[in-house]
């Protein structure tokens, strides 16, 4: 088993509430690879009028696809 450490960034939408978030995050994050653990580092208000915000997850994932 080979183990990948990879941040990825991903757009929160406002339909997405919070004690959603973690659902969210790991259906992304399953679809690179096998989840070991995970963190958000990161939250910035997007540039777009949407209200949707930037979340940046470090993540190490085994069997990592591209």
């Amino acid at each position: 088993m080979k183990l990948r450490s990879v941040d990825i960034y991903l757009d929160w939408p406002v339909s997405i509430k919070l004690k959603n978030l973690r659902e969210f995050i790991m259906s992304s994050l399953e679809k690179k690879g096998d989840v070991i653990r995970w963190s958000i580092v990161d939250i910035q208000n997007s540039i777009d009028s949407l209200g949707t915000k930037k979340l940046k997850i470090q993540a190490v994932l085994a069997n990592y696809r591209i």
